[in-house]
């Protein structure tokens, strides 16, 4: 498994960024090899980025067919990058995943 992990603050409201995560769920969920998505803000005021999204990918072999996927192409384009000016992205491949307990 791989962890497109994207870093960000916005230009825009937070209910404009939650608009967006809902966006990115049905938008990128369609796309063959994305297996998951996860968004969420961080819990204390002022940390470098407010924001994270977490696309989660069957394998390596799904980065570049989903970086160059057109429902991932006109998502970011026209919705993600104009908010999110201020990111960082890394892929990581999964060495270890603990799932959560059930408590």
């Amino acid at each position: 498994m791989v962890e497109h992990l994207i870093v960000f603050n916005a230009e825009a409201s937070r209910e404009e960024v939650l608009r967006m995560a809902e966006e990115a769920k049905e938008v990128l969920l369609r796309i063959p090899g994305v297996v998951g998505l996860r968004f969420g803000e961080a819990l204390l005021p002022g940390v470098r980025y407010r924001y994270f999204i977490s696309v989660l990918f069957s394998g390596p072999e799904v980065v570049e067919r989903y970086r160059d996927h057109p429902l991932h192409v006109d998502f970011a384009d026209r919705v993600f990058r104009p908010m999110a000016k201020d990111r960082l992205t890394t892929d990581y491949q999964v060495v270890l995943e603990v799932p959560p307990c059930g408590r």
